[in-house]
């Protein structure tokens, strides 16, 4: 695995920098992952930690199951609209708009009501239920112009750590899946030619600081999903006490197209164009606990705690790249275009615990609600060595989470709602406020929501509509910012892509309650 682990791993952390609508790496991606699982969670924000008594609400703090009254059985699910506005920063570049839509299973599941007879505990309660908690469909394209070319990213892949300048490393041990492919279509050479050391250049290393034109289409797929078994009890209508087992399975999908090319003939001889593509396909299993308590001093106020442990995800890879290379040889174009191998690989993450602190206040026509959720994804680690004692593999690992730690601090995130219950109607709305985790990024992406419901004896239907808006920038490629010729200025800059990101989510739930019905004093 040594000789594919900058070409590969670094390609899929700092490329996965591009994936989804929360924008960041593959540990931020799968730390801030919450559950969506019914309209009414939706349609008041989410705030509903100190609520309970729905299925949204137990997959944030599992206490609230010990606040259901009868069983209850869901089914909820609804389209969804992502839209990415992208440009890439440089001069007299133009926005470019790109929209996915989804279906997207929200949940299902069931609980059973328990009454102890003689006890001082009103209800156990045992639930089961599947809910959707990330969800990674999305399209991102752009267009322009801007310094620097992916190229440059190939040529420091290339270059020996234990020499200087451009020395770089024998061919043959030039990774499988970038720099590799890099050599075998011309994108990287050696104009020397001296068999006792390899010196690399590319065909765009003369025109450092140049404008080249280059795009990008990156398409990601896939979802995650909580399968959850919990277990609540209510003691003397004061306390409920909740917790549950999940076991989050998924699958992510990703199909990315780069090019640059020449936008006039002969702009910058002898190259003309290149083509690089990756795809990526991952499964995800894994495991967390979550712990949660509500406590009513009276019974129109609602204290909340729910603790989430770091949880444990166990992530298989598969991945292959390609690069297309055309260039004027003196005589007419060559095109070349080489294949990296099928590579595979398996390793865990360890995802950050969270904290959730809740307030309600509930009275006869409805109630009103807020929660701050805690979480820090600076704290997610890595682990590459489970199946492996190779010490590159040990000191990459190191590398990753050291790289983790500078990128991200904890995030703290604002959920307000209400419900507003007229007969068997009810009128929601909710407002979220989370707190971007990126180091010396002080901005909060906001989102509101709305909702309706029906309440019968024994069924009930709930609406919601939930719209996000994140602004956000991320890399196509990365390099170091190498100075390749040592005059003090940098020859490989990082592209930046400034993104404007609008998520829409429609909900539908229906659900049943059944066994005997007991009086309650708001559900």
């Amino acid at each position: 695995m040594a000789k594919f682990k900058i070409g590969t791993l670094l390609l899929l952390f700092i490329w996965s920098e591009l994936i989804v609508a929360q924008t960041a790496s593959e540990a931020l991606q799968y730390s801030l992952t919450r559950s969506v699982a019914t309209a009414r969670f939706n349609g008041i924000g989410g705030a509903m930690g100190a609520l309970g008594a729905d299925f949204g609400a137990i997959g944030i703090n599992p206490a609230g199951l010990g606040l259901f009254r009868k069983s209850d059985f869901y089914i909820s699910m609804g389209p969804a609209y992502l839209q990415n506005n992208s440009i890439l920063k440089g001069t007299g570049n133009d926005r470019y708009d790109e929209g996915k839509t989804s279906f997207n299973f929200n949940g299902l599941g069931f609980m059973i009501t328990n009454e102890p007879i003689g006890s001082n505990w009103k209800n156990l309660n045992f639930s089961l239920q599947i809910a959707k908690v990330a969800d990674f469909n999305q399209t991102i394209y752009f267009k322009g112009k801007s310094a620097g070319s992916i190229t440059d990213r190939f040529l420091e892949l290339s270059l020996d750590p234990n020499q200087s300048g451009l020395i770089g490393l024998d061919p043959d041990d030039l990774d499988d899946f970038e720099a590799g492919l890099a050599y075998e279509t011309g994108a990287l050479f050696d104009p020397v030619g001296n068999p006792n050391q390899t010196v690399y250049s590319t065909d765009l290393l003369a025109y450092a600081g140049a404008a080249i034109p280059k795009e990008q289409l990156l398409k990601t797929r896939g979802s995650l999903h909580d399968f959850s078994i919990g277990f609540g009890g209510n003691y003397q209508e004061k306390l409920a006490l909740g917790a549950s087992i999940n076991i989050p399975s998924g699958n992510f999908k990703r199909s990315n197209t780069y090019k640059e090319y020449e936008s006039t003939k002969d702009e910058f001889l002898p190259f003309i164009s290149l083509e690089f593509k990756d795809k990526l396909e991952t499964e995800i299993s894994g495991v967390n606990a979550r712990l949660g308590l509500i406590y009513k001093p009276i019974q129109a106020l609602r204290f909340g705690v729910a603790w989430q442990s770091p949880g444990v995800l166990s992530l298989k890879d598969k991945f292959n790249t390609e690069l297309s290379y055309t260039y004027y040889d003196g005589m007419k174009e060559t095109s070349l275009t080489a294949y990296s191998p099928d590579g595979e690989f398996n390793y865990r993450l360890r995802t950050p615990m969270q904290w959730v602190l809740s307030v309600a206040a509930i009275g006869t026509y409805g109630f009103l609600s807020a929660d701050i959720d805690f979480v820090d994804p600076s704290s997610a680690k890595y682990n590459l060595t489970s199946d492996s004692d190779n010490p590159s593999d040990y000191e990459y690992e190191k590398q990753l989470n050291s790289e983790i730690k500078k990128q991200y601090k904890s995030s703290i995130q604002y959920r307000f709602g209400g419900e507003l219950a007229l007969s068997k109607y009810r009128f929601r709305a909710g407002y979220e406020l989370i707190q971007q985790a990126y180091k010396n990024v002080d901005e909060y992406n906001p989102g509101y929501s709305l909702g309706l419901g029906y309440r019968g004896n024994r069924t009930y239907l709930d609406f919601s509509f939930r719209h996000t808006k994140i602004n956000q920038s991320y890399a196509p490629y990365s390099t170091g910012n190498s100075d390749f010729d040592g005059n003090g200025t940098i020859d490989a800059p990082t592209p930046l892509v400034n993104q404007e990101s609008f998520y829409q989510a429609f909900t539908i739930t229906f659900g049943f309650k059944f066994g005997t019905i007991r009086s309650y004093s708001y559900e």
